[in-house]
């Protein structure tokens, strides 16, 4: 080991310190890991709406916008485009930047180039929502233009036509440019109205523009090009300043940078307050809403990104919910609601070190901590025999209802979660020095989680490729895909911690999981058994990356990206690419948006128990030369973390930069290599100071 004291920095030939290193391993076999969309959905939706908007605007693949979600008979009642002519072909559609909702459709015709622009008008009331498309058609030819676009609102609500405007669901106006020269009703419910001739000489370009409000009958002034251009311009400003926590991660890929960006961006989006409370919710759409789960890890992922003070707004709405008996049940049956809780205000009370907040809501988690065992309790009294001092059969989610068989199935889903939220609840009460309340709900976890061993050897049976397996139904019940809902058993690896890193019970359902990849995910265990459950990719990732494959964890993250739209959001699930296209949940699906967030910090900084684990999923795609890598202010449960990784220009070293850590200190902090170098090797580094470190290989 080699000193430069004039620089402070450590050189460690990692050839020396770890035995002898071969040159960097590279998967000759394997493409490239890149951001191409390769398994992107056909259609796809895009929100506009500003940050806790109560008015989810959204625009779609041919550049429509979208309102009245669930009304009027369809998904959404009403749908607003512009036809500059009628052979139009549609080209791509992207962002402004990821960062910017300003969406970009492009489209070309015989000599002619058609963008249109999307974006919401920002407003200073809730009451009032507008939104703009600026539409710009060039005249690429060597001839003059003449063409007349249509404005074309398609509803099956409320329409008026009124002399230079369109009125639809009573409040809602629809106003252009250009003059109105001819309503043609066409076939109801979708009008096409004429507007004035545009004329274009050879290489000169003509704009016009769209303008939807609602709650608003004063715009008439507003629907000029030049207006509505410069309410782009201050819509624009108005997102570049927008107090968002995107500067806490630097990743060297541009493609997984555009899609942390705008998932942290479609989380804010999706946000609403209700009660004069602030709502994490799922989407704009058929999730908007509560879901106890998704809105774990949604807060979960603002508490990561610094924002833990919005989060803790976003617990205590959820602990609104609970009920005098101390559950938990937004929705029926689904038991598992008590153990999402208890995990999420401990592990929010640890990436916070608050002590003093879990403190006063003690009294709460006690409740819904007593409610799990009511549940064990009501288990060995019910009709069933498998469930015993288990959970009694509950709503599964994600794949498998247990509604649908009248609850006649008893199942372990809910006891995955309700186990490792009890086990978040026992180490919370050693944390906070509650001795005797600890060792009670140690042995409460204990218990339990012998009684499920116990059921899970009882049911474990082999998939079609001779791997053991447990289903989440017990006994296996219906015969169900063995892949089908296995989402708890992922959360109960990870972040549950439940099992022993080497578990035979975890390798054998991980093999089995695995077996059924296809476009690198999982297949068929969402509600759609021939498709595609997209951010599955982050439970499926983080259970391979908590048994210490990070390689196969980042190469996941990698598929997971490439599920996305090129606008850089993922719907809940889709069919295989090729195949007829089937669509489930809502887009922008903002669980969806967490899970990427998470992801991304767990492959470069996961907290294992007492000890902080560095790299350890990093993919090999960062480690080019010149390539920087950032955590700016992370929250982990030893506080905050300023990590660097600097790769040199050369490529065959790195500095690592790790700011002290502020909160209670880890065991341990083990830097891994195998992103960096291909080698398996790990370095531990002081726990108790800042290191500024450069490691060659």
């Amino acid at each position: 080991m080699k000193r430069q004291l004039g620089r402070g920095i450590i050189i460690l030939a990692l050839g020396v310190l770890m035995g002898c290193i071969a040159p960097r391993h590279t998967d000759s076999n394997a493409k490239q890991a890149a951001v191409d969309f390769r398994y992107s959905p056909p259609e796809w939706q895009t929100a506009i709406c500003l940050p806790d908007d109560p008015h989810k605007s959204l625009v779609d693949k041919s550049g429509a916008l979208l309102y009245d979600f669930g009304k009027g008979g369809r998904e959404f009642g009403t749908r607003i485009s512009v036809e500059v002519v009628s052979n139009a072909v549609w080209q791509k559609q992207e962002l402004l930047s990821p960062r910017i909702p300003v969406v970009r459709t492009f489209r070309t015709a015989d000599g002619l180039q058609i963008v249109e622009e999307s974006f919401a008008i920002t407003a200073p009331t809730t009451e009032v929502r507008r939104d703009a498309v600026l539409v710009r058609v060039t005249n690429t030819g060597a001839a003059p233009r003449i063409i007349t676009p249509c404005l074309v609102v398609n509803t099956t609500l409320d329409y008026r036509r009124a002399a230079q405007c369109v009125l639809t669901n009573t409040q809602a106006t629809v106003r252009t440019s250009l003059k109105i020269t001819d309503h043609v009703d066409g076939k109801k419910p979708c009008r096409r109205i004429q507007l004035a001739d545009l004329t274009m000489a050879p290489g000169k370009a003509a704009d016009f523009a769209v303008l939807y409000s609602y709650g608003a009958s004063d715009d008439d002034a507003l629907a000029t090009v030049e207006n509505l251009t410069r309410a782009r311009e201050q819509a624009i400003a108005f997102w570049e300043q927008a107090p968002l926590p995107y500067e806490r991660i630097q990743i060297p890929d541009a493609g997984i940078q555009a899609l942390v960006d705008s998932s942290i961006r479609n989380i804010w989006q999706a946000r609403e307050i209700k009660n004069g409370m602030t709502a994490f919710q799922v989407g704009p759409t058929c999730y908007r809403g509560l879901w106890i789960v998704d809105g774990a890890f949604l807060l979960e992922a603002a508490t990561i990104l610094g924002a833990g003070d919005q989060a803790r707004a976003g617990v205590a709405y959820e602990l609104t919910h609970q009920k005098p008996d101390g559950r938990i049940e937004v929705l029926k049956r689904y038991w598992k609601e008590n153990g999402i809780v208890l995990w999420t205000c401990v592990r929010h009370a640890m990436l916070t070190q608050d002590k003093a907040w879990l403190e006063s809501i003690w009294p709460q988690l006690t409740k819904a901590a007593a409610f799990i065992h009511e549940l064990r309790e009501q288990s060995r009294h019910d009709e069933f025999s498998l469930d015993d001092g288990l959970n009694p059969p509950g709503e599964i989610d994600g794949g498998l209802s247990g509604e649908k068989t009248d609850f006649k199935r008893p199942e372990f889903s809910n006891v995955h979660w309700n186990l490792l939220g009890l086990r978040a609840f026992a180490q919370a009460a050693q944390w906070l020095g509650k001795t005797n309340e600890a060792a009670r709900w140690q042995a409460e976890y204990e218990d339990f989680y012998a009684t499920f061993r116990k059921a899970t050897a009882r049911d474990t049976r082999k998939d079609g490729h001779g791997n053991a397996y447990v289903p989440i139904f017990m006994a296996n019940a219906g015969d169900e895909l063995p892949q089908r809902a296995q989402w708890t058993f992922c959360h109960a690896v990870y972040p549950g911690q439940i099992f022993a890193k080497d578990d035979p019970l975890v390798a054998g359902n991980m093999a089995m999981l695995e077996a059924t990849e296809r476009e690198g995910m999982v297949y068929g265990t969402g509600w759609d058994a021939t498709g595609i459950w997209n951010y599955f990719a982050s439970f499926y990732a983080h259970a391979w990356l908590w048994q210490g494959n990070g390689r196969k964890a980042a190469q996941i993250l990698y598929a997971y990206a490439n599920h996305a739209a090129p606008v850089l959001d993922w719907r809940e699930e889709q069919s295989l690419k090729g195949e007829k296209f089937k669509k489930v949940g809502d887009m922008p699906h903002n669980w969806a948006s967490a899970e990427f967030i998470r992801l991304v910090v767990h492959l470069l900084a996961l907290d294992r128990g007492d000890e902080l684990h560095l790299l350890e999923g990093f993919p090999r795609e960062w480690a080019k030369p010149g390539m920087v890598t950032k955590l700016n202010g992370i929250a982990t449960p030893f506080g905050p973390l300023q990590l660097e990784v600097m790769v040199a220009g050369d490529g065959h070293s790195a500095k690592v930069k790790l700011g002290e850590l502020k909160g209670r200190h880890p065991a341990k902090i083990v830097l891994h290599f195998e992103g960096l170098t291909g080698q398996a090797k790990t370095v531990e580094l002081p726990v108790d100071r800042s290191v500024d470190q450069t490691f060659t290989w």
